[in-house]
């Protein structure tokens, strides 16, 4: 399952949360917003991509000094991943890997944002389900090849078991 929110705001206001499905949140125009992603509080310039595959990590954006009136936010959450054996093949090995580093929260660089802009661009306005299914797997795999790519929560905070 795959959902899909492409939303443009005046302001950034959620509550801090976490929830059981995977999430990929990208926000755009957000100089001076503030992300907490568990013990990780760090204020963002004009673009963010964040992963996060816990679903005991509490993680929020937040207004802060942001002065833009036009902040995108793309999130997609997605109920795949490391339990499924889909994932144990080969070809998902990058993937796999990320996904697991992601249970602290894992935040990309610029180069990578830039690499997939596009297709997270387009992907809500994809119709075909399995089309945007497999162009999301392609956003993972593009990710999952990053360098630069760091964690955000530390690993006791994230409650993450070392080797697990």
């Amino acid at each position: 399952a795959l959902y899909i929110a492409d939303r443009k705001k005046k302001e950034v206001a959620y509550p801090i949360h976490n929830h059981d499905v995977y999430e990929l949140n990208f926000v755009e125009h957000a100089a001076g917003v503030r992300r907490v992603v568990g013990d990780s509080i760090e204020v963002i310039g004009d673009y963010d991509l964040v992963l996060i595959t816990s679903p005991k990590l509490e993680h929020v954006w937040e207004q802060y000094h942001c002065k833009s009136s036009e902040v995108r936010e793309i999130t997609v959450q997605f109920h795949f991943g490391l339990n499924d054996e889909f994932f144990e093949k080969t070809p998902f090995t990058n993937i796999r890997h990320m996904l697991n580093e992601a249970r602290k929260g894992l935040v990309f660089p610029q180069p990578a944002i830039m690499r997939v802009y596009t297709m997270l661009d387009s992907l809500s306005k994809i119709q075909d389900r399995f089309e945007a299914l497999m162009q999301f797997l392609k956003i993972l795999h593009i990710l999952s090849q990053s360098e630069g790519v760091r964690t955000l929560a530390t690993t006791s905070y994230a409650k993450v078991v070392i080797g697990a």
